[in-house]
């Protein structure tokens, strides 16, 4: 609530937003990926949902065995690579379950491999991580564990902003880490909730609302489009 109030003020003192590039946009509200503005419709496997922030979402729970490999649902969508080697804005609704194991790696995008190259979005002991890398060397913008807390057992809204130098992380349209990096040209589609389309590291709770924007939005276009959503 505070944070919404905070984004409304901000908009009332006259901080008007620029037009919206976006580009895809996935509702999961059915049992199809549909992409409902560039219609780049993906598959799922194992495919599992649950209430979302409107409608249905992605779900995505804790396996018993986190060795286990090729059980998680899996979602991907072929979205060009290059997208993320661009200045680019992604938002995600998040809910974490309430019996998230912050322990475990928890993948929320993913285009690239474990250690590049490709652009990946994950949460590991309660970081949320923006990671790039060449294939050994592994580069990552991340939120500071100690000041930031992902909550669990509600919605919240985490944001990639890239603008070609600088990788900003969101959390509810306020900023929670920025710094330099290069994001590498992955290969493949871009998965949703967990590693290669159901290989590994589930999300460990439901996913809803993606949307990509070719480009970096601003503060105030952030906000904006926050904002939107909670209506």
């Amino acid at each position: 609530m505070k944070t919404a109030l905070i984004a409304a003020a901000l908009l009332c003192a006259g901080i008007i937003a620029e037009e919206l590039p976006l580009t895809h946009y996935y509702h999961f509200d059915g049992s199809e990926i549909i992409d409902s503005v560039g219609g780049c419709n993906g598959k799922s496997v194992r495919l599992q949902q649950a209430d979302g922030l409107y409608g249905k979402a992605l779900y995505f729970p804790k396996q018993e065995n986190p060795n286990a490999r090729n059980e998680a649902c899996g979602v991907s969508m072929p979205i060009a690579p290059e997208t993320f080697t661009n200045p680019f804005t992604v938002t995600l609704w998040v809910k974490l379950d309430a019996n998230s194991n912050f322990r475990l790696f928890k993948e929320l995008l993913c285009l690239g491999g474990e250690r590049g190259p490709g652009f990946r979005l994950t949460y590991f002991y309660n970081s949320l991580i923006a990671r790039t890398g060449d294939g050994k060397k592994v580069y990552t913008v991340s939120t500071n564990s100690a000041t930031v807390l992902l909550p669990l057992d509600r919605w919240f809204q985490v944001a990639t902003v890239y603008d070609g130098e600088y990788c900003s992380l969101y959390i509810d349209a306020v900023l929670k880490a920025r710094d330099k990096i290069q994001f590498t040209l992955g290969k493949g589609s871009l998965s949703v909730g967990s590693y290669r389309s159901g290989y590994a590291y589930p999300a460990q709770g439901a996913l809803d609302e993606l949307k990509i924007y070719k480009g970096a939005l601003s503060h105030s276009a952030l906000v904006e489009a926050y904002l939107a959503e909670l209506k």
